[in-house]
């Protein structure tokens, strides 16, 4: 007998199909013949690492010429596929409603290429008697197609539903599930409060402790209420090595022990693969939270080759991987091995840990991914999450007992609790762990930042409490927060905390998400570092600063370098050793030509900062020779040649005739102007308040460099044959909704109050009550509208002794901190010793500023010799009681321009050990200074 054509022609394309299948490691069983109704194969579904999906496919199989005689073409005439014709319908219908998907395959005999499609309901088309299917010739089989083949394989799993599972919600998840959940999703696995239990088993223990349900984790030192704690010696003796992984684990959270424990149960003899996987993504994630994403790639890179773990396992590793390699600014790789991970979507639906894996994925490929390609739908359709809802149920019962705290704290509730516990840190720890377990970068700098905000606010006295909560905001670059902070405790303390953190920050370290935090907290607590490692961040800033490239290659951040180091440089300066100084100088010298503005703004603030003293011949002369640079850094370079050149400086006044301020700020003491320069600089400011004033009156405002008002009440004051007052009323009149160009006018009438004619204040003392008398502050519009009325107040008095009533100067002290500080100038300003008292209860005012303001003032009152006694003892319970920097920078900025005698070497003396680098340098100066007599005071208490 003679075999049949298309019999062999479709054992062919079978065979073929099958091979085709096998090379992309997929199972093929071929469908026996006594039971094919259609289906050729029965393909076995499996991941590229060969683990199997748990999914079948039936595939049909059409081989030969005949099978692409129906081609469809686009609009170029191009072949985009074959339909494949049912006259009847009923093998689509057949392969469509199958419990198990079903392809249909068209091979190619000449070319052996395999041509495939899903038979779905929307691919099927109606031809009236029966219907068609288009085969793409985009489908083929190989490895490219794979991903697409595994979605038909498990495309048609259904999420499992979880709704109602707080109670007993855990129990269909196999154990070799259940580690992975009890880290990432432990409501599933934690027993419910209210559940009775005997006794824990150990991936209950380790979800409770995830979820930082310390107290059922702890024995019971009460006799009416017993927990199930775990013994945790026997814990650590124990030969289940997940009851050994729960002991590691409390160790490090609860008792401050090492990972050492933890990871050295990723290499246990009898560690299973999906509990190496555990104990290697909770070892990344806790040094991650140290900033060691270095140390934690190595150990996932470890696992991870080893291609030991099963797919959700191994996607779980491959996003914490991804994530370390992010931080280290390996984009490329880190976005590879997150789009990996994504393939976990269709392969395991039902799970939720599997799902919270994929969104967290998602996020990072949003986060890492330039600003072209980033898909906004992808990233929010990937963390809606049943893992991230109740992950952030986490952080809505900490604000809840935040709330309930506020409340009994308004209520000045009395009650004692006993074994009361801190909820909201414990719920918020809770989220920065599951967050960090998952890998979900975005999620963990939240809950992380909440949580450091949460101790930085409320362990103020705990210095260690506040480095630590510092070092947090580091590590996960909350930017915002670290400036706030800082600010805070430079002002009120502990400043030994900012210290202790700034001075542990080391750049070279430094992740992609932490470092500007790092170089922001350099820059704002520049001034209490210690000279080494001030030097050590200059060092490394210079090293940047020559070369920024080499940083943004290695960490790719998302800032400009050279603005954000210049300042932190300039910050840097004033600490540095004068020994040390010398390689900033040698950088400023030697630098090209820097025509970008905003460089050349950072470069001028470096440039103001280094002591002209420091300066030598040879340096100058290349300053001198520097002629494009752009305007800012020039301005700043002549300010330094003008100090040392009275030739230059004099040639500065024609400049200063035409009204530049920059100019004038470079020739210093304008009380050595020449008249006619005087004349025409009063003429030209007069010129540019009236625009200024036109501009208010228009409903604009702007923030400049320099102060026209301040400036010429200046010039005005010490020049008063040329001086001109009518613009400075008029500017002062003006009701604006800005404030801010007030601000510097309102300092200099104060600080020159008796040298303003008395026609003038009779003028301007109207003024200053109306201003004086406004019932709320303007609107914060963009350029900022600060309170003004305690300055007007205080500007008044200078101008005119004693004209603010005993009313009035009530309603300052018990009004903003501008007014009240307005108050404690006024009250000083009349050197009355019977006085004294007022000023040391204003000394006792919450705001750090205002009681700065009154420890400058009581040293005003020493340097004069009013009431030195009492002053210097009040003064010294000021200082002692400070635990910041402003209130002892005020009291050295005072000593600056003070004779130095036997009171004011007491008030040094108190400052000489301060952290603030400012200080001790105003101290060191002041001692520099000879010893004169001390003052007498008359009877008035005034110097004679």
């Amino acid at each position: 007998m003679r075999a049949s054509q298309s019999g062999l022609t479709g054992a062919e394309g079978q065979a073929a199909v099958e091979q085709q299948f096998t090379r992309i490691r997929w199972g093929v069983a071929r469908n026996p013949m006594e039971h094919d109704l259609g289906t050729d194969l029965w393909l076995q579904s499996r991941d590229p690492r060969r683990f199997d999906m748990g999914a079948l496919v039936g595939a049909q199989v059409k081989s030969g010429d005949s099978w692409f005689r129906s081609p469809e073409r686009d609009d170029a005439g191009k072949v985009i596929g074959w339909w494949f014709a049912d006259s009847d319908g009923a093998h689509l219908k057949h392969w469509k409603d199958h419990n198990v998907p079903h392809i249909l395959v068209l091979h190619d005999l000449k070319t052996s290429t395999s041509y495939w499609v899903p038979i779905t309901s929307d691919r099927i088309v109606s031809t009236g008697k029966g219907s068609k299917i288009l085969v793409p010739a985009s489908n083929t089989i190989d490895e490219d197609h794979l991903n697409d083949l595994l979605e038909v394989a498990t495309g048609h799993r259904k999420p499992a539903q979880w709704e109602g599972s707080a109670f007993e919600g855990g129990e269909p998840i196999l154990r070799p599930d259940r580690l992975r959940h009890a880290l990432l999703t432990p409501r599933l696995i934690a027993p419910h409060p209210n559940l009775a239990v005997d006794s824990y088993q150990p991936d209950e223990a380790i979800a409770l402790l995830v979820k930082m349900r310390l107290r059922e984790l702890r024995p019971s030192k009460s006799p009416y209420w017993e927990t199930k704690a775990p013994d945790l010696e026997g814990c650590r003796a124990s030969k289940d090595w997940e009851w050994r992984f729960y002991a590691a684990l409390y160790s490090f959270l609860v008792e401050g022990g090492d990972l050492g424990a933890i990871r050295e149960l990723i290499d246990a003899d009898d560690a299973l693969p999906h509990q190496q996987a555990a104990a290697a993504a909770v070892v990344a994630a806790l040094l991650v939270e140290m900033n060691r994403p270095s140390d934690a790639l190595e150990v996932l890179d470890r696992l991870i080759e080893a291609d030991v773990c099963e797919p959700t396992d191994h996607a779980w590793l491959m996003l914490h991987r991804a994530r370390c390699r992010a931080e280290l600014g390996d984009l490329e790789q880190a976005l590879e091995s997150a789009v990996e991970v994504q393939s976990l979507r269709t392969i395991a639906p039902h799970d939720p840990t599997a799902m919270a894996i994929v969104g967290a994925a998602a996020d990072l490929i949003f986060g890492i991914s330039s600003q072209a390609s980033r898909n906004v739908a992808d990233a929010v359709t990937g963390r809606d999450t049943l893992a991230a809802w109740w992950r952030t149920q986490e952080v809505a019962w900490a604000l809840q007992e935040k709330a309930r705290e506020d409340f009994k704290n308004w209520a000045e509730d009395k009650t004692i609790r006993w074994g009361k516990s801190d909820q909201t840190w414990l719920h918020l720890r809770a989220a920065t762990l599951i967050s960090g377990f998952t890998a979900d970068h975005t999620a963990w700098r939240a809950a992380t930042s909440m949580l450091a905000q949460r101790v930085i606010t409320t362990a103020t006295e705990n210095t260690d409490a506040v480095v630590s909560a510092l070092t947090q905001m580091l590590h996960c670059g909350d930017n915002e927060a670290i400036k706030l902070s800082l600010g805070r405790l430079l002002r009120a303390g502990p400043v030994q905390a900012v210290q202790q953190a700034a001075s542990a920050i080391i750049l070279d370290d430094a992740t992609r998400t932490s470092l500007l935090a790092g170089i922001t907290a350099i820059t704002k607590a520049a001034d209490v570092l210690l000279p080494e490692h001030a030097v050590r961040h200059a060092q490394w800033a210079i090293e940047v600063l020559n070369d920024p490239a080499v940083l943004a290659d290695r960490l790719a951040p998302t800032f400009s370098i050279p603005d954000i180091v210049l300042d932190m440089l300039a910050a840097l300066v004033p600490v540095i050793s004068t020994s040390d100084l010398r390689v900033v100088v040698d950088h400023l010298v030697t630098l090209p030509a820097q025509e970008d503005q905003a460089i050349a703004h950072g470069y001028a603030k470096v440039v103001r900062a280094v002591p002209v003293a420091e300066w030598s011949d040879a340096d100058k002369e290349r300053l001198a020779q520097r002629t494009s640079d752009n305007f800012e850094l020039s301005e700043q370079i002549e300010v330094v040649l003008a100090a040392s050149d009275e030739t230059r400086r004099r040639g500065l006044e024609e400049q200063i005739a035409q009204g530049d301020l920059a100019a004038l700020q470079a020739f210093g003491d304008v009380c050595d102007l020449n008249a006619d320069t005087v004349t025409a600089l009063v003429e030209s400011l007069n010129q540019s308040i009236e625009t200024e004033v036109a501009e208010l009156q228009q409903g604009q405002g702007a923030v400049r460099r320099t102060s026209f008002g301040g400036t010429l009440i200046v010039v005005n004051c010490w020049h008063p044959e040329q001086a001109s007052w009518d613009q400075i009323v008029n500017l002062l009149s003006q009701s604006a909704t800005y404030t801010r160009h007030l601000v510097r006018p309102l300092e200099n009438l104060r600080r020159l109050g008796d040298a303003v004619p008395s026609d003038v204040s009779d003028r301007l003392a109207p003024i200053l009550r109306q201003i004086m008398a406004r019932t709320t502050q303007p609107a914060d519009a963009f350029f900022g509208s600060p309170d003004v009325r305690g300055d007007a107040a205080a500007a008044l008095e200078a101008m005119q002794p004693s004209s603010i009533t005993e009313t009035e100067l009530w309603n300052l002290m018990n009004g903003t901190t501008n007014q009240r500080v307005g108050a404690a100038l006024i009250v000083a300003s009349r050197r009355r010793p019977e006085n004294l008292n007022v000023l040391a209860a204003i000394a006792r005012d919450p705001d750090p500023w205002v009681r700065a303001v009154v420890a400058n003032q009581v040293a005003d009152w020493i340097c004069d010799g009013v009431a030195t006694d009492s002053a210097s003892a009040l003064l010294e319970r000021i200082l002692a009681e400070d635990r910041g920097t402003v209130v002892a920078r005020m009291v050295a900025a005072r000593l600056d321009g003070a004779a130095r005698t036997t009171a004011t070497d007491q008030i040094a003396a108190q400052l000489e050990d301060h952290p603030s680098a400012e200080v001790r340098s105003e101290v060191a100066a002041h001692r520099s200074k000879p010893m004169v007599p001390t003052a007498q005071p008359n009877k008035q208490g005034h110097v004679s």
